[in-house]
C-alpha cells in the first residue's frame, strides 16, 4: 500500500508539473527575455500543453509572477542574514548591494520585474523585500540621522540609483566599467542621506 493518500498523490504530482513548468520560464526568460516569453515558446519548452499552463498559473503574467516570487524570495534570504547589529548604514549598503547584484546577474529577470511594476502588480515577496530595505532608513531617521525630509526620498534615490547602474551596466556591457564603479556611487549617495553617527569617533585627516 502507498504510503500517501490520494489527495496526498495529486498533490505532490502538481507540485512537480508546477516545479517543471517555472524551471522551462526561468530558462526561456534568460535565453528570449522579457519580450520573448511566450506561452507557445513555454509549451514547447516544458512539454505541457498551453491548457495545462494556464490551469497552473492563469496566463503568461500568473507564471511570471511564479517565476518572479521566487526570485525576490531568494533576494530576500539574502538580505535577512545581512547582519549589522547597531550600525543600520552597514544593513542599509548590504542590502542595496543584494538588490544591485540580483539585477546585474539576472537582467531579464530584472526586466521583467520592472516591467511587472509598471502593470500595476507586485510579486508578494518582493513586499518583503522593500520591507526588509525600509527597516534601516526608518531606523536612521529615528536616530536623527537622516539628511532628508522623508524615508521615502531616501529609499527612491537608492531604487533609482541602482536601477541606473543595472539598467546602464546591461544595456552597455561593451563599456569598460570602473570595478569601484558601485562603491563609489554607494558610498557618495549614503553621505548625501545619512548624517555620521555622533557615537562614533571622529576621524582625524592625515
Amino acid at each position: 500500500m502507498s504510503a500517501f493518500s490520494a489527495d496526498e498523490r495529486r498533490e505532490r504530482q502538481r507540485g512537480a508539473v508546477r516545479r517543471t513548468i517555472l524551471d522551462a520560464a526561468g530558462e526561456l526568460l534568460v535565453e528570449e527575455g522579457h519580450g520573448g516569453f511566450s506561452m507557445r515558446a513555454l509549451a514547447a519548452r516544458s512539454g505541457y500543453a498551453a491548457p495545462t499552463i494556464y490551469h497552473h498559473f492563469g496566463d503568461r503574467q500568473g507564471v511570471l509572477d511564479a517565476l518572479l516570487d521566487e526570485r525576490m524570495r531568494e533576494v530576500a534570504g539574502v538580505m535577512r542574514a545581512i547582519s549589522a547589529p547597531g550600525d543600520p548604514v552597514a544593513a542599509l549598503s548590504g542590502m542595496w548591494r543584494a538588490l544591485v547584484d540580483f539585477g546585474l546577474s539576472n537582467p531579464n529577470h530584472y526586466q521583467a520585474l520592472v516591467s511587472t511594476l509598471q502593470e500595476g502588480a507586485e510579486p508578494p515577496a518582493a513586499q518583503e523585500v522593500r520591507a526588509l530595505f525600509e527597516s534601516p532608513v526608518v531606523a536612521l531617521q529615528r536616530s536623527g540621522r537622516l539628511r532628508a525630509s522623508t524615508p521615502d526620498v531616501v529609499i527612491q534615490a537608492l531604487w533609482a540609483l541602482s536601477h541606473g547602474i543595472i539598467s546602464l551596466r546591461t544595456s552597455r556591457a561593451d563599456l569598460d566599467w570602473e570595478p569601484d564603479l558601485i562603491d563609489v556611487a554607494l558610498a557618495g549617495m549614503l553621505h548625501g542621506l545619512v548624517l555620521e553617527d555622533p557615537a562614533r569617533p571622529a576621524r582625524e585627516d592625515p
